[in-house]
């Protein structure tokens, strides 16, 4: 691995598990007593980890710039798509991305709301009130968290180890990094770690197939709004 490499691949790192931190202190500054908890929390991380996420996209443009330029854009959504027989992925002649992105984007959004409904939801009553009251926030929380976690968690591994090591390994080097994050995330625990890792494989060969973070983006962003509301309808 080359040295400039290995220092960026080290930056993703720690800003990965940085993030892990920001969340930790940010539960315990309110800024409005008047909101929820969850929501007090998110007025201080999303800014914050917005603007982290901004300065690594500056270091990554300087240090890489041909993969960043590559990679940093909406990308072919209509790209080839490489086959994964082990996990069901068998495009036909007349498939491609837009196809598979499609439907995985619903297979995931779908899996995602029955795996939080038993991990957060489950016996609680639901308040479908605060849904409409807080959907404003939902959809802005999970527009910034989806973008901050995919310009590091995915694009910062494909930058720093582009052309280092094989594509076919970059996936699975996102896979652990993004699993091992959500073990103390939503959802959490061995499943949150099997379900991320499975996201992060599979979002961060969208980007290197299709030389863009439109799918990657897109997905991560329904499942985040799929998980903002239920923290909010059980409160």
């Amino acid at each position: 691995m080359k040295p400039k490499s290995y220092i960026l691949f080290l930056l993703v790192i720690a800003v990965s598990a940085s993030l892990l931190f920001i969340g930790k202190w940010s539960e315990a500054v309110f800024l409005l007593n008047s909101l929820p908890a969850i929501i007090n929390k998110n007025l201080i991380y999303q800014p914050i980890t917005l603007l982290l996420t901004f300065l690594l996209l500056i270091v990554f443009r300087y240090s890489r710039k041909e993969v960043f330029t590559a990679h940093f854009r909406k990308g072919e959504i209509s790209a080839t798509i490489l086959p994964e027989t082990w996990i069901g992925i068998k495009p036909k002649e007349t498939e491609n991305w837009k196809h598979i992105g499609r439907n995985f984007t619903i297979i995931i959004t779908a899996v995602t709301a029955v795996v939080v409904f038993f991990q957060v939801i489950n016996q609680e009553s639901i308040n479908w009130n605060n849904w409409l009251r807080y959907l404003h926030f939902i959809l802005l929380f999970s527009l910034i968290n989806s973008f901050v976690e995919e310009m590091i968690t995915r694009l910062g591994v494909v930058i720093s180890l582009k052309d280092i090591i094989s594509d076919k390994k970059i996936p699975i080097v996102s896979a652990a990094i993004f699993g091992i994050v959500h073990y103390w995330g939503t959802p959490g625990g061995i499943v949150g770690v099997l379900f991320a890792g499975f996201l992060g494989w599979f979002l961060t060969k969208s980007i290197i197939e299709t030389r863009g973070i439109y799918w990657a983006w897109l997905i991560h962003f329904l499942q985040d709004v799929v998980i903002f509301s239920a923290m909010l309808l059980t409160i």
